[in-house]
């Protein structure tokens, strides 16, 4: 369940890069939790799980530009992606 949940907010997230203007200024507020989350996925790296390290760092790109408030025209693309994996993933 708690997979679900982290992944919805992914499919936010790239909601929000793709219309920046969709949540106003909860968009700063949206990209400190994405970068918190980013930041304890790198928690996995001595684990050796490099997927998760992928992930993570997509996290981390991505709260960065919320917080930033600039834009990279297909970056909204990857968290996006990566939110309908976790829950593809998540019923498996």
């Amino acid at each position: 369940m708690l997979l679900i949940a982290l992944s919805l907010i992914d499919i936010l997230t790239g909601i929000v890069l793709l219309f920046p203007n969709f949540l106003g200024n909860l968009g700063f507020y949206l990209g400190i939790i994405v970068l918190l989350k980013g930041l304890s996925s790198m928690l996995g790296i001595p684990t050796g799980d490099i997927g998760i390290v992928i992930m993570g760092f997509v996290d981390i790109i991505s709260g960065l530009i919320l917080i930033l408030n600039f834009s990279i025209p297909w970056f909204w693309l990857l968290p996006t992606l990566k939110g309908i994996y976790c829950i593809i993933i998540s019923f498996t």
